[in-house]
């Protein structure tokens, strides 16, 4: 299998705009999965008494105000807001960034639902046996 990963990157980025923020979003956080449930891919970094780093959207909005420190809380009330604003694909098109910036490998498209993405990005990605 192989992956054109600038195209992926440009396909992505003009489809899901949202995977351009810096300081929440798959580019403000290590790839992977989040520190409080292990399922949803991690999107939010965290400050607070929480005792995770980053957490996915329904960790983040679970948490409230105690994934932030005293001095961050408006931060993460914004960060919550974005994230609730997202597309309900919103974890698969994050795996897919990852794979786009070689953060993760290839294989991890297996998991990836593909089908609420626009064709231009599914067009880029390699058939999954």
């Amino acid at each position: 299998m192989s992956l054109d990963k600038p195209a992926l990157r440009r396909a992505l980025l003009d489809a899901e705009p949202w995977l351009a923020a810096t300081d929440v979003g798959p580019q403000a956080v290590d790839a992977g999965s989040c520190d409080a449930c292990e399922d949803a891919p991690r999107l939010l970094p965290l400050c607070g008494p929480a005792g995770a780093d980053a957490v996915c959207r329904r960790c983040a909005l679970d948490l409230g105000d105690d994934g932030w420190c005293d001095g961050h809380l408006d931060e993460g009330r914004a960060a919550r807001r974005w994230a609730a604003q997202l597309p309900d694909h919103w974890g698969d098109a994050t795996v897919l960034w990852w794979v786009a910036t070689g953060e993760l490998r290839l294989g991890a498209i297996a998991d990836v639902s593909t089908t609420a993405l626009p064709a231009p990005v599914r067009e880029l990605l390699p058939a999954v046996e």
